[in-house]
């Protein structure tokens, strides 16, 4: 049987980083929708920056290891490109060491949370115009169902990041992509996925096809003629 979760990442700490400054503990554990496969996510203060898995104790272990530049720099890129990773590891994180320190930490990373990513330019606000409407003609014109399902796939990915992006709005990778969309518009995270369930259960795509249409439609629609990009 495992170890409770809280201890035996100290237990963690103290034995394979003794002398780091600080560490949260964050994930799925923290928030309590932890499940059989669930890792612990630690994020460490020390000396050199890395990314280490581990297993410990029965329990699967990510430590992300920054020193205190690396941290902000994470924190800045993350603002950037608009996918918190360290910034919503830290910011929901409970400490396991580093007292006030760590604890001040978790508040700035709360604060960049609420604030939002920075504003999508215009340039990659047409970027994503573009890459979404290539990917819908594809869809619209295709007579094979199985180049359909890695179509979807990535129209999904780029549509959920102009959804979020243009709202000022974080972004997410994998499950975090709905739980990003439904934490914007839940009605609207229930539009696509049915829109999907429809796709994926029964290979309608014409739904799909009007509800992204729908969305691009008040920034323009789709894009294609004078798209410019420099390389």
């Amino acid at each position: 049987m495992k170890r409770d979760a809280f201890h035996t990442a100290r237990a963690f700490i103290d034995l394979y980083f003794p002398a780091c400054q600080i560490a949260v503990l964050s994930g799925s554990v923290v928030r309590g929708e932890e499940t059989h496969s669930s890792d612990l996510d630690i994020v460490i203060i020390d000396q050199e920056p890395f990314r280490k898995s581990y297993y410990y104790c029965e329990w699967p272990i990510e430590a992300f290891v920054h020193n205190e530049n690396s941290l902000e720099d994470a924190f800045f890129i993350e603002t950037q490109h608009g996918v918190p990773l360290m910034t919503r590891m830290c910011a929901e994180g409970t400490v396991l060491k580093g007292g006030k320190e760590a604890e001040k930490i978790i508040e700035e990373a709360q604060g960049s949370l609420l604030e939002g990513p920075s504003a999508l330019s215009p340039s990659k606000l047409d970027e994503l115009r573009y890459a979404i409407s290539d990917k819908l003609d594809d869809l619209e014109g295709s007579t094979m169902p199985e180049e359909d399902i890695y179509s979807v796939s990535a129209l999904i990915e780029s549509l959920h990041q102009f959804i979020l992006r243009i709202n000022q709005k974080w972004v997410g990778e994998g499950k975090w992509m709905y739980r990003s969309l439904k934490n914007y518009d839940e009605a609207l995270a229930g539009q696509l996925t049915k829109c999907l369930q429809s796709f994926y259960t029964r290979q309608e795509k014409g739904e799909l096809i009007k509800f992204v249409d729908e969305i691009l439609a008040p920034h323009g629609g789709r894009l294609f003629h004078d798209y410019y990009a420099r390389f």
